[in-house]
């Protein structure tokens, strides 16, 4: 019988990369689209999706706050970037970030260019 080579964990070192999550948004999202005109007129959306809409009203006031030129990416962007800083701040994942052994990313991806632009959260080299 032949024995299968057990595979060592190397640990980490100072200066590896840390394991990431990401936290994607992107250009054009129905959902947020959907929402941002629920909220803006004050109409409620048909069904669950409501609870999306009101899920994303902290996003939307804080959208409308700065006045942004296109409030949808505005609020996809906010909403991508607050979704990492909340994982970042978990009781089970901010240990593993604040040891470095996890990174967790926002980005934006652009479904013209087909570029990801990162938000926030990216690990330094």
């Amino acid at each position: 019988m032949r024995r299968r080579a057990r595979r060592r964990r190397t640990p980490r070192r100072p200066g590896d990369t840390p394991a990431s999550s990401f936290g994607l948004g992107h250009q054009r999202c129905g959902a947020v689209k959907a929402a941002y005109g629920a909220l803006k007129d004050d109409k409620p959306l048909p069904g669950n999706l409501q609870s999306i809409a009101e899920a994303l009203r902290p996003v939307h006031r804080e959208t409308v706050k700065q006045r942004h030129a296109d409030p949808v990416d505005a609020m996809v962007r906010i909403h991508t970037r607050q979704t990492a800083a909340d994982l970042r701040s978990d009781k089970d994942l901010a240990p593993l970030v604040k040891k470095g052994e996890l990174a967790v990313v926002s980005a934006h991806y652009s479904l013209d260019t087909g570029r990801v632009e990162v938000l926030s959260g990216a690990p330094s080299a």
